[in-house]
């Protein structure tokens, strides 16, 4: 206010003072070119005052605007990576509660995961299954499936992705991308698509205690006949390696057969893979099932090493052996936000952007502000200066008069 005042104090003074030597203007041409180019640069600086207080183009020439508007060659082009778009807010949008998701055991209960074949992919022509999370939150593997029309049959890979290190476990989980998968799978199924009807399908089974390893089951059956068998596999991260284990499959062929004269070729059977021993992270644990067309036979609880050299029956009467459960999966939780909490947000969200607008308009008035001082400030700085060159000017003539006075008379 008190800055108000003393401007308006000083641009009277400074219009009285030019009022003043408004006679003496008409008698000296300096004083009246020095007056005439401080109102000239005057009205400029209105006009820049009046820009700036608008956007570009409210004062673009035509001549500005074409060239602005003109093409540009790709050399004047830098290449620029564009950020993540942002989502325009609605302020009359209805508050709308996010699900909610919490990491599980993924091999829980022990050997249940499975990979199922929905009707979309027959549509789709590829699908990607559930993934498995590792232990320590660092890697994600899944199975990415693949149909074949012409023959009626699947191929599938496995994949690995590597998690963002700097988001929390979950935030890792939801925004992992096949985009950003390793090229290679880790494992692969035969892709032949000469027999009709068959699927080749690879589940993930779990991890061991140190993460390094990965414990996988291959499935090959025909779509009409069911599954024929179920090899094993286990996948080596610091070697990077795929190591099929078929010898636990001529184990259990080879025990029964010396053992009770069985003979598998013509019988239908199969192994179902748990996960890693408990109590030693090199062995895979893993229960063999004869069919009978009746209640399934059990054929025992077996064991293999990750490297195949030795196969070894644990138990012919039961099943319940340590298995480490490691992996996790990522499942949504079945309730959501209470209503009360909802509108809460909502209140909260709504308060927060008029806090934002009214934010937004107070600086925008108080570059107003600014703007406007120091335009005054410049028109008083450019009248002092007109009226001391008068001033000057003035005392000069005097000075001159004098002097000349004074050689007239002798004095």
């Amino acid at each position: 206010m008190f800055e108000a005042l003393a401007g308006m104090f000083m641009a009277m003074k400074v219009n009285f003072c030019q009022m003043k030597y408004h006679m003496f203007k008409r008698q000296d041409r300096v004083v009246a070119e020095t007056i005439y180019l401080n109102e000239v640069d005057k009205v400029d600086e209105k006009e820049k005052y009046e820009k700036s207080r608008l956007p570009e183009s409210g004062y673009m020439t035509v001549a500005e605007y074409e060239e602005k508007s003109r093409g540009k060659s790709k050399k004047e082009i830098s290449a620029k990576i564009l950020d993540k778009a942002e989502m325009p807010e609605d302020k009359n949008m209805v508050y709308i509660p996010q699900k909610k998701f919490k990491l599980v055991k993924y091999n829980d209960p022990v050997g249940s995961p499975e990979l199922t074949l929905p009707r979309k992919l027959n549509f789709d022509r590829q699908i990607n299954a559930q993934g498995i999370i590792s232990g320590d939150y660092t890697k994600l593997v899944y199975p990415a499936v693949y149909y074949y029309a012409q023959s009626d049959c699947t191929s599938c890979d496995l994949f690995l992705i590597n998690l963002d290190s700097s988001l929390s476990n979950i935030e890792k989980v939801k925004k992992a991308n096949i985009v950003n998968k390793e090229p290679d799978p880790l494992i692969s199924t035969s892709k032949d698509i000469d027999t009709k009807f068959i699927f080749r399908t690879l589940t993930p089974i779990d991890f061991s205690s140190d993460n390094t390893k990965l414990v996988v089951k291959e499935k090959v059956g025909h779509r009409h006949d069911g599954i024929w068998k179920t090899d094993l596999w286990v996948y080596d991260f610091e070697k990077k390696e795929a190591r099929k284990l078929p010898q636990i499959r001529e184990a259990i062929v080879n025990y029964w057969a010396l053992s009770g004269g069985v003979d598998f070729d013509e019988k239908r059977w199969d192994i179902y893979p748990m996960g890693f021993d408990a109590n030693d992270e090199n062995r895979v644990i893993l229960c063999a099932y004869a069919y009978t067309g009746d209640i399934p036979k059990f054929l025992g609880t077996w064991s293999i090493d990750i490297y195949g050299e030795n196969s070894r029956l644990e138990s012919l009467t039961g099943s319940s052996f340590p298995v480490s459960t490691v992996g996790y999966r990522l499942e949504q939780e079945a309730d959501v936000m209470p209503v009360s909490e909802v509108e809460f947000e909502a209140r909260q969200a709504k308060e927060l952007e008029k806090a934002k607008e009214k934010e937004a308009k107070d600086a925008e008035n108080f570059e107003k502000q600014v703007k406007r001082l120091e335009y005054q400030r410049k028109i008083q700085q450019m009248d002092m200066d007109t009226m001391i060159k008068i001033r000057e000017r003035k005392q000069y003539i005097k000075d001159s008069y004098k002097k000349s006075s004074d050689g007239l008379t002798g004095n």
